[in-house]
């Protein structure tokens, strides 16, 4: 086991006139729960000869002034999101003004709006709070069809210590024996895949560190090891530049189109593994759709283990199996991917992205399923609750490190115009007087909206914020004054919109929650920023207008 090294690969590359760079995504730092910080774990990287590394700290970007090239490695900064739904995993996007506010739509709607690309962590987790359950989601996120911290968790204690003691005579063969093969994840995969395109990668979750006591962590696997198992081989057009902002744009765009595929490095080298369609003088890859009715064989080939046999799956069954090379005629339509195994291992060697092959009409179905949709019709107003002209139910009210500027209303701030309230806050740093500190905008009128569906206004701001919305009930068994707060988030844009809150997507995080919003007995309807929502000494303004239910 000592003298174990990776297997040699055998064969040519294929000229098919991509470009392949190799890196990892999903990578934990002293930022969140990570054993080293940044600058350890970029020098960890570049041992391992990452193309790009992703770092990806639990819902902060606090690790941005290592972002960009450090001795030809590409270093970018994304954020791991915890949500109602799971984790998302969000590459490629600036750190905003705002805080993500961990209802999952939300998540992924921010992730969009910066630019990004979005992907579900650990979809198949062992743990249930770990497990994604947004299937049903919207837009074009992708998942993680290997994930390193759901291996660790299905492994029984008996196991991790013997791999443990493996680990001592040999990094790569312990890593390696301690994977399974992805059933479930790559079942989860394929059941999505009948839907709609769905990029996969692999994440590392990568962290350096098993807690063994509340002070103490052992600092295993390292950081090196981890980067050496499994890589996302990404197939560009032309060579990255050394352009940092050009090349992770290039990056992220490859992972998010599934113009890739995943690689057990540390069993083998896959760095020249190629899957395509060709036929009549085209050539379509991973992660393309081909068009229905092209004469296109499908070919899989490249430098590989002596041994290796590949599977070409259609529609997430196998449909067929040889030796290196795979070469098929495409037989209709359907989700074609590959898996590559090599001798003596159960967990696949490679696993590529899909290549699509459709019909004009079905293509754009699967689209339009991928597709972010388009804001609800604003509702009819049943009745107004607060026109903001003049006079308002609402005031101000704000902790002591805080502010609100009175008067609150702005006589011709409005979306027509004409009056609005005007919220210009300067949200305080949070110490030991005052641990917790907000401003928000509050009626404390006692209402009874059965029957109603919900709230709508309109807002606009100075810069991109999340605010919440919040509607209060009686809870006797609550700590806040018998009052519980459901609550929603709504992110701010310097346009006026208009905003539709149903009561239904209000949620709560009280321990004592009574399971339900009791429209008969609203204590009060509160426009809210707290450090849940921006950053402590954070400032700016939020108009808010015509106030409705619907």
């Amino acid at each position: 086991m000592a003298r174990w090294r990776p297997r040699a690969v055998t064969g040519e590359r294929v000229a098919d006139g991509y470009v392949r760079v190799a890196g990892v995504v999903h990578v934990h730092s002293t930022f969140s729960d990570g054993g080293g910080a940044p600058p350890e774990i970029v020098a960890a990287a570049q041992r391992a000869g990452l193309g790009f590394l992703a770092l990806t700290d639990h819902n902060n970007l606090d690790a941005k002034a290592v972002e960009g090239y450090s001795r030809g490695l590409l270093v970018m900064v994304g954020c791991e999101l915890s949500t109602t739904a799971g984790h998302i995993l969000a590459l490629g996007i600036p750190d905003p003004a705002y805080r993500f506010s961990g209802d999952a739509r939300d998540g992924l709607d921010d992730v969009r709006d910066l630019g990004g690309a979005a992907f579900a962590a650990h979809p198949t987790s062992p743990r249930d709070d770990l497990r994604w359950s947004g299937r049903d989601l919207p837009g074009p996120w992708g998942m993680e069809i290997l994930n390193g911290d759901s291996e660790w968790r299905r492994t029984s204690w008996g196991r991790l210590a013997r791999l443990g003691g493996l680990y001592l005579l040999n990094p790569k063969y312990a890593l390696l024996s301690g994977l399974s093969p992805p059933r479930d994840a790559l079942r989860y995969w394929d059941e999505a895949l009948a839907r709609r395109d769905v990029p996969g990668i692999v994440g590392a979750d990568a962290h350096s560190r098993v807690p063994i006591t509340k002070r103490w962590s052992l600092r295993f696997p390292s950081y090196e090891s981890l980067f050496a198992l499994a890589r996302n081989h990404l197939l560009l057009t032309r060579p990255l530049t050394g352009n940092a902002a050009q090349d992770s744009a290039a990056v992220v765009d490859a992972l998010r189109r599934g113009r890739s595929y995943v690689g057990l490095d540390a069993l083998a080298s896959a760095d020249g593994f190629s899957f395509v369609a060709e036929g009549a003088g085209r050539r379509f890859t991973m992660g393309e759709t081909a068009p229905l009715g092209a004469e296109l064989t499908l070919r899989a080939a490249g430098p590989m283990p002596p041994g290796t046999r590949l599977t070409l799956f259609r529609d997430g069954r196998p449909f067929a199996e040889s030796a290196s090379p795979l070469s098929v005629p495409a037989p209709g339509p359907g989700v074609y991917r590959v898996e590559a195994h090599v001798p003596g291992w159960d967990v696949p060697w490679v696993m590529t992205n899909p290549i699509y092959l459709f019909p004009d009409a079905a293509r754009d179905e699967r689209a339009a399923r991928a597709a972010w949709p388009k804001g609800p019709v604003a509702p009819t107003v049943a009745a107004v609750l607060d026109d903001f002209e003049g006079r308002s139910a609402f005031s101000p009210e704000f902790d002591a490190s805080s502010s609100v500027e009175a008067p609150f209303l702005d006589p011709t701030g409005g979306a027509d115009g004409r009056g609005a309230a005007r919220m210009r806050f300067r949200l305080g740093i949070p110490g030991p007087e005052h641990p917790h500190t907000w401003c928000a905008l509050v009626n404390r009128q006692r209402r009874d909206l059965t029957g109603r569906n919900g709230l709508t206004f309109k807002v606009r701001a100075d810069g991109v914020f999340r605010l919440w919305v919040q509607v209060w009930d009686e809870n006797p068994a609550s700590a806040e004054d018998g009052a519980e707060w459901w609550f929603a988030s709504v992110r701010t844009s310097p346009s006026w919109r208009r905003v539709t809150v149903p009561f239904d997507d209000l949620r709560s995080i009280n321990p004592r929650s009574d399971g339900r919003l009791d429209l008969a007995k609203v204590t009060a309807l509160v426009f809210n920023l707290d450090r849940g929502a921006v950053a402590p000494g954070t400032s700016g303004s939020i108009w808010i207008d015509d106030l409705g239910l619907y």
